[in-house]
């Protein structure tokens, strides 16, 4: 009687709990190395996906199943990831999690209650969040010591690229100018513009004879004024100062020059080819971009030789 009262009570204790493990219990949808991801954990990642792209229809079965395919390849790949940080012992603190999400907070002028708002709306909690910020430093971890050092970029390959690429880049030529200027008075008489000329002549003397640009403009008082001109693009000026500044290098003082009811001399503080600007300028955005390139090239090879060395099973 006994043995037929505890064989009843395991039977309805089996009935009342098996909704409850058909939701939970699931099967291998992949082994990778010691560790199995689940159909379990793959259908969530599929849903999170789905629902993350916000389609407009529900994806058909084939168009899902290779929605599955592609999500369980991520999958893998994430656990092959944190494998490998669990090997070489990396971790990432809660410290650094709190001061990651401390920048994002300070970046976007959110606090901590509008943070969370603000993940509610895209279907996340802070935790989940912070999990992710986690997952990411740990990422960047793990690149840096099995990547990044691979994806040296020596300045030689920046030449190339540069060379190779020249028609991508501003390379016409820069003069950094500086000018003084003289009012032309309004009876243009001989005598008038004469003296005008003279004084004019007498300040670009001053200026060849080594006194200062500053030194200059001060003893010219009201008859001048002048100012730092800054960076030109030669082709960009007017036809008569193209003529004027064309032909004048480094340290050169101009003639005086009429041009717009002025006299102005011009002095050449630089001069520069324009493709050598032109990848001074450039050459830290070059180097960027094919530190980019190699990363990303060396981390495809990388991750392939993981997986090589891994023992993978996929069940699906």
């Amino acid at each position: 009687m006994k043995r037929f009262t505890f064989a009843f009570l395991l039977l309805l204790l089996l009935a009342a709990t098996a909704p409850l493990m058909a939701q939970t219990i699931s099967s291998v949808a992949a082994v990778v190395n010691t560790e199995i991801i689940t159909t379990y954990q793959l259908d969530r990642a599929v849903k999170r996906l789905v629902s993350n792209q916000n389609l407009s229809r529900n994806p058909s079965d084939q168009e899902l199943q290779k929605l599955r395919q592609e999500v369980l390849d991520q999958l893998i790949s994430e656990r092959l990831l944190q494998q490998r940080s669990k090997e070489l012992g990396l971790s990432v603190t809660a410290q650094e999690v709190d001061a990651a999400v401390d920048d994002v907070m300070a970046s976007n002028n959110l606090d901590a209650t509008s943070l969370e708002t603000a993940l509610a709306a895209e279907g996340m909690t802070l935790e989940s969040y912070r999990q992710q910020i986690h997952d990411e430093i740990m990422r960047y971890k793990l690149m840096s010591q099995e990547v990044n050092y691979r994806a040296q970029v020596t300045s030689g390959e920046i030449r190339r690229y540069f060379d190779e690429n020249i028609d991508q880049f501003d390379t016409q030529a820069r003069l950094f100018v500086s000018r003084i200027s003289f009012a032309l008075p309004a009876d243009r008489s001989n005598s008038d513009l004469t003296h005008v000329k003279e004084q004019a002549n007498k300040i670009r003397q001053r200026l060849l004879d080594g006194a200062s640009f500053d030194t200059v403009l001060a003893e010219a008082g009201d008859m001048a004024d002048g100012e730092i001109m800054g960076e030109l693009v030669l082709s960009d000026l007017a036809a008569p100062l193209q003529e004027t500044l064309q032909d004048l290098t480094t340290g050169d003082i101009s003639v005086p020059t009429e041009f717009n009811q002025q006299l102005h001399l011009f002095i050449i503080n630089d001069r520069r080819s324009g493709e050598e600007l032109a990848f001074e300028r450039a050459k830290d955005s070059i180097e960027e971009r094919l530190r980019r390139e190699k990363t990303e090239d060396r981390f495809i090879e990388w991750e392939a030789e993981l997986r090589n060395n891994a023992y993978i099973d996929r069940r699906l």
